[in-house]
């Protein structure tokens, strides 16, 4: 299957864009000069992400924002969770952080690789093993001030409800319309159906996940980390394996995370993931990320055909 969608999400600054005095303070904490920097146009964001080559010969990962961006807190709980994570979980290593001149820069170890083709079956392969892997190390949840679930999730998936309340789209679809109701009250048991004592990424994608030249995959991007069922890693992930061409109920079937879980959570979770893609993919685009609605409307479209399929809704 091909994407409609842009390859390129973000529109993003650029290493020597920002202020000399946060260049210099981060090659400072580096120990280093910069001698070249890649920007990467993954993601959603408009802050800096660039592959930094260092007169040392080594390399390193950057990320930077403005600190008055409505992002920076996702930033600052970022760097918490990276430098706390577990030296086992298949992360990549944060450095260090710093804020200085109205910016916050996050400073990774460079991972060698690139973004799996998560309709390829070895890097597909690579990937859910990541998943298992990632929930195996994070259970127990290992960093006790991490938050639920419903602190990053709660404001964002009411969507079937907010159709319902304030009234349903015209273009939202027939099978949609039909169950609308049925739609709201599933959606409103998602945050009991995905509680748990896991530790979650909760933003996997094909562009926060890196394959190594050995074959394995590691996860990047922790700002939405939170503590819930470990099932919902993979459901997460799920829709970007539609939009490469595969099948999640598949998936979803045969892994071990979805295949011990409860059908009826796993079917409230997705029903509310739908319904946030759904009705957010409606909406106005943020300044930062011009892409982001069309990627969230197609993921709408993708979950709304695995949700009713699940379900067996006429």
């Amino acid at each position: 299957m091909t994407s409609p969608l842009p390859a390129a999400t973000a529109l993003r600054s650029t290493w020597a864009e920002l202020p000399p005095a946060v260049r210099h303070g981060t090659e400072r904490r580096l120990g280093t000069t910069v001698t070249g920097a890649a920007s990467q146009n993954g993601g959603f964001t408009d802050g800096v992400a660039a592959r930094l080559r260092l007169a040392d010969g080594t390399r390193a990962f950057v990320k930077a924002l403005p600190t008055g961006h409505e992002l920076t807190p996702d930033y600052r709980m970022e760097a918490r969770i990276a430098g706390a994570l577990p030296g086992a979980v298949p992360a990549s290593r944060l450095r260090f952080s710093l804020e200085a001149e109205g910016w916050i820069v996050l400073v990774y170890d460079d991972v060698e690789g690139r973004h799996p083709d998560l309709g390829s079956p070895v890097d597909l392969a690579a990937v859910l093993a990541c998943v298992e892997r990632m929930t195996e190390v994070l259970t127990p949840n290992p960093l006790p001030w991490a938050v639920p679930i419903t602190t990053p999730l709660g404001p964002l998936l009411h969507g079937w409800r907010t159709f319902r309340r304030e009234g349903p789209p015209g273009d939202l679809g027939s099978w949609a319309l039909r169950h609308l109701d049925r739609l709201a009250e599933l959606e409103s048991h998602w945050t009991d159906a995905a509680s748990g004592d896991t530790l979650l990424h909760a933003d996997l994608r094909h562009d926060n996940l890196l394959l190594t030249p050995d074959g394995t995959a590691v996860a990047v991007d922790w700002a939405w980390a939170c503590v819930g069922a470990d099932w919902v890693e993979l459901v997460y992930l799920l829709p970007a394996v539609a939009a490469a061409g595969g099948d999640p109920e598949e998936i979803a079937a045969a892994h071990p995370l979805t295949r011990r879980a409860d059908p009826a959570a796993v079917d409230a979770f997705l029903c509310a993931l739908t319904g946030f893609y759904v009705h957010s993919g409606r909406q106005p685009s943020p300044y930062w990320s011009p892409h982001l609605r069309a990627h969230e409307a197609y993921y709408g479209r993708l979950c709304g055909t695995w949700l009713a399929r699940r379900l067996g809704w006429p």
